[in-house]
């Protein structure tokens, strides 16, 4: 574990700064206040952004990320398909039967304030805790940050991650609390799929695991 923590420290560092600031600020205004604020924040410039960076965690680039990493080593393709697998089973767990009252912002506001939805977005009603982009996207990112030999990748990886969070508050799919804890759940996740499944004799001793596409 020791070991674990100190070659991921950048990435896990730059997270543990996103836990604090973000625990402040949950705990210091109401739930809702944060929409208003980004909904305040609303350009054509910023819009067109956040609608692209939120796809880094939907399906189509998804798979086309997990293909090219098979293009690095089938090891790590295998590691980061079954990352997604469990995030995706944990994201459903929480959303469909945990928390499957919790309501978003587009209905949270209804009757309450006016908000300004992004043209050509699809705003979700239902389900909204926690946030499986935001867990796809932190599970993805910090799990190619771990692969990574070159660490100094790390604070790429983890700018992504946040910004897909971030879109998600911008685009009124999500309260910054299910960001919050979607990131945490795939934080955990994936710690314990690489420190479990990678490091375990079945993985290791996988003949194929260091064979690649094309080499």
């Amino acid at each position: 574990m020791k070991i674990f923590l100190y070659q991921n420290r950048i990435f896990l560092s730059l997270y543990l700064l996103f836990l604090i600031a973000g625990g402040i600020i949950i705990a210091m205004f109401e739930q809702g206040d944060e929409i208003l604020y980004f909904n305040s924040l609303h350009t054509s410039f910023l819009s067109e952004i956040f609608k692209r960076t939120t796809q880094l965690a939907e399906f189509p680039l998804m798979v086309l990320i997990l293909l090219v990493a098979i293009f690095q080593s089938y090891g790590k393709g295998l590691l980061l398909w079954i990352n997604s697998l469990f995030i995706f089973a944990g994201v459903q767990f929480f959303k469909k039967i945990v928390f499957a009252d919790q309501v978003r912002p587009s209905v949270f506001f209804e009757g309450k304030a006016q908000l300004d939805f992004v043209q050509g977005v699809e705003i979700a009603r239902y389900h909204s805790f926690p946030s499986g982009h935001t867990a796809t996207a932190f599970a993805l990112f910090f799990m190619l940050s771990i692969l990574t030999e070159d660490k100094r990748w790390s604070f790429l990886y983890f700018t992504l991650a946040l910004m897909v969070g971030v879109s998600r508050v911008y685009l009124l799919q999500h309260f910054f609390r299910d960001v919050y804890f979607g990131s945490l759940l795939a934080i955990i996740i994936t710690s314990a799929v690489y420190l479990t499944f990678a490091q375990s004799g079945f993985y290791n001793n996988l003949r194929w695991k260091d064979k690649a596409l094309f080499k």
